[in-house]
């Protein structure tokens, strides 16, 4: 019988990111609420959609808009160069 592999619990996507999803607090509700659309952004990016967000015209009227993954990061979502910080302090400010 083949050893079934074991894997550590994540979101898609999420490679580098300040949360630790062994943990069970971090599949909390607030938690979770603000690391699932990282992870959501980089489901779409790997099935070759964009991001459908909406924007006000001049006429404050609601215009969908689509935005791939990685013209909202700068980077492809799954960069080594890309760390998920969800809920920290920006030391800019």
């Amino acid at each position: 019988m083949a050893k079934s592999a074991i894997f550590k619990p994540s979101l898609f996507g999420l490679k580098h990111s300040n949360r630790d999803f062994s943990q069970k607090e971090t599949w909390g509700k607030n938690q979770f609420n603000s690391s699932f659309p990282a992870s959501l952004c980089a489901y779409l990016d790997g099935k070759g959609l964009k991001n459908v967000y909406l924007k006000l015209d001049e006429n404050l009227k609601i215009q969908p808009a689509e935005l791939s993954t990685q013209e909202l990061y700068g980077l492809a979502p799954d960069s080594d160069n890309l760390f998920g910080s969800t809920e920290s302090v920006m030391q800019n400010y």
